[in-house]
């Protein structure tokens, strides 16, 4: 299922109010570094078990081509709960040639399993929110693994809802 905010997230949560820094008490947003590699691949391995898929074969060397190097395809920032990376948000930014608007899918969102309802997956929205707008970014989108209720949940709690006009397709060029 695919979920979008048409003009943008619900009112951002209380714990999510700072803009690329401190956001609330010893949380934290930033951008990743090379160094969060294993945070992250820890982080990337439980949602792949969450959504019954095999861990990742992220390398260190993949990671940083993808999403850490100047000029990286992806964008991926980090949570951080008293220096301690806890989730993760990435996203590629997309423009439409139709319609002219800039938009941004969210491929990956995680939080660590002890951090979770501490409103760090608010804050990590919240921070893609203020990316985008920052940015010229129209609409938000992304996947949610369709036995997920908890997270459809989070997301309609934010204001997101089904896109009704899309219908997600995927051509699998890999087998493996």
């Amino acid at each position: 299922m695919t979920l979008r905010a048409p003009s943008a997230l619900a009112e951002d949560s209380e714990k999510a109010q700072g803009r690329y820094g401190i956001v609330s008490g010893a949380l934290s947003i930033r951008k990743a570094q090379a160094s969060d590699y294993a945070a992250v691949r820890s982080l990337a391995d439980a949602l792949a078990a969450h959504i019954e898929e095999p861990p990742p074969p992220l390398t260190l060397d993949r990671y940083v081509a993808f999403y850490v190097r100047e000029h990286a395809p992806v964008h991926l920032f980090v949570a951080l709960l008293e220096d301690r990376v806890v989730g993760m948000i990435a996203w590629i930014l997309t423009h439409e040639l139709y319609s002219a608007q800039a938009g941004m899918y969210i491929s990956d969102i995680a939080v660590d399993a002890d951090a979770r309802r501490k409103g760090v997956g608010s804050a990590l929205m919240t921070k893609a929110k203020e990316w985008a707008l920052d940015h010229d970014v129209s609409k938000l989108g992304w996947d949610v693994w369709k036995h997920n209720a908890s997270a459809m949940q989070f997301y309609q709690r934010l204001g997101a809802a089904p896109d009704t006009e899309a219908v997600p397709h995927l051509l699998r060029l890999k087998t493996s």
